[in-house]
């Protein structure tokens, strides 16, 4: 007999439609997950959603928390630094009639498992541990080592204080979390190395790599999907993706901006640069608005015709962590890819044979300069990366990894053959 698992996933903002890394991880594991039993999803944010539906989602509860808080809860916010386990990115997805309203789903769901969908999401753990289910933390970032990477040159005192005391609340929510789960989940053998580092005490951990659906890029890699309008000239256009106000990704967005791209333009005069993603910040949009080969989108439904309209991605991260699912899309979509060392960090990806790894800023030139002169090279590295993004990161090749990890927790499952 088949055992069926119910299982809940708690997620910071709406998983449907993916507009970023963290929904991308989230939905994967959501469809992955439903191959055992039903879903039901319980998400937070500061707004609501239109869509009132999630595909094959058995079950749905979303909260706006900032139309709940009440005006004792705003202050407890404000004071956030008085407690060791509080974190303003904690308390953003939080408020107590919503950890009333995840009570009454468990009770009514009643899930064998629940799967914390990032670290922000702690202080609805308590609520969970009343429940007989297993507790997954599926940690998409270790956000200590993140934090550390994104504030260790802040320039004032104040703000250096701030930075220190909230990295300190988030050693011990990200330590509590993983000590205190049934399982942690992590995106690449390097984090997996990285939690255990920092934390003494950590739940049996798992490495579940970001992945995702191959086929829905097959027509940008069949080249059938069209570019999007008026980029339809794509010799010389440079792509970069991912939610732009994310601290990693506007470094890297500026590193574009003002450093790689106008050395390219030199080069090349009709090459333009795509920043495609949401919640672009002004200086981004003053430069496009100085600079017409420049081009920020802002949200999008669909990132394929952007895909289909670039020549190259290039990835000039130099802080992050997990895993960069823009590298992936690109694979699938039969992109050429340059990246830094930190960009490609957790994927299987070798310099030379699926991408170019550059690190300075020359050098990232160099690597665009010698794809655009070299098509064979940029048909090469695209077809050996699509090869590997099949074999290791579709969700196929995830799919058993996660039969694996839910196995150990629930050993009634029927593992597939």
């Amino acid at each position: 007999m088949t055992f069926l698992i119910r299982t809940l996933f708690i997620t910071k903002e709406v998983p449907y439609p993916p507009i970023g890394g963290v929904s991308l991880r989230t939905w994967q594991n959501i469809n992955i997950m439903m191959k055992f039993g039903p879903i039901g999803v319980f998400s937070v944010s500061n707004w609501s959603p239109q869509n009132t539906s999630l595909p094959g989602v058995a079950l749905w509860k979303h909260t706006n928390v900032a139309s709940q808080r009440s005006n004792w809860e705003k202050l407890e916010n404000r004071l956030w630094w008085l407690q060791s386990r509080r974190h303003p990115d904690a308390n953003w997805a939080y408020a107590k009639t919503a950890a009333e309203e995840l009570d009454a789903i468990l009770t009514k769901f009643q899930p064998n498992l629940v799967i914390f969908e990032e670290v922000w999401l702690y202080p609805y753990l308590n609520v969970v541990k009343r429940h007989q289910c297993q507790i997954i933390f599926d940690n998409h970032n270790v956000e200590a080592s993140v934090w550390q990477q994104r504030h260790n040159s802040i320039p004032d005192f104040k703000s250096q204080l701030q930075a220190k005391i909230q990295l300190n609340h988030l050693f011990s929510i990200e330590s509590d979390f993983a000590s205190q789960a049934s399982q942690v989940w992590v995106c690449s053998e390097d984090d997996s190395s990285l939690i255990k580092q920092y934390y003494k005490q950590v739940a049996p951990t798992q490495v579940i790599p970001n992945g995702i659906n191959v086929a829905h890029y097959n027509s940008v890699y069949s080249r059938e999907c069209l570019p999007a309008t008026g980029l339809e000239n794509t010799r010389h256009n440079i792509l970069f993706l991912g939610q732009l106000s994310y601290s990693p990704n506007t470094v890297a967005a500026e590193l574009l901006i003002y450093q790689i791209y106008p050395r390219l333009r030199k080069l090349y005069p009709d090459s333009r640069l795509l920043l495609v993603g949401r919640n672009p910040t002004s200086s981004m949009q003053v430069a496009a608005q100085r600079e017409s080969g420049i081009i920020v989108t802002g949200s999008i439904p669909d990132v394929r015709p952007y895909l289909a309209a670039a020549s190259v991605m290039v990835v000039p991260l130099l802080q992050g962590g997990g895993t960069r699912l823009k590298i992936l899309e690109a694979f699938a979509a039969g992109c050429p890819v340059v990246s830094t060392t930190k960009g490609v960090e957790g994927i299987k990806a070798r310099d030379g044979e699926h991408l170019l790894i550059r690190n300075e800023v020359e050098e990232l030139v160099e690597g665009v300069n010698q794809l655009w002169l070299d098509s064979s090279l940029g048909n090469k590295l695209a077809n050996s990366a699509y090869e590997l993004v099949q074999a290791e990161y579709s969700w196929e090749a995830v799919n058993r990894k996660i039969e694996l990890a839910v196995h150990q927790l629930i050993p009634e499952l029927a593992l597939s053959e």
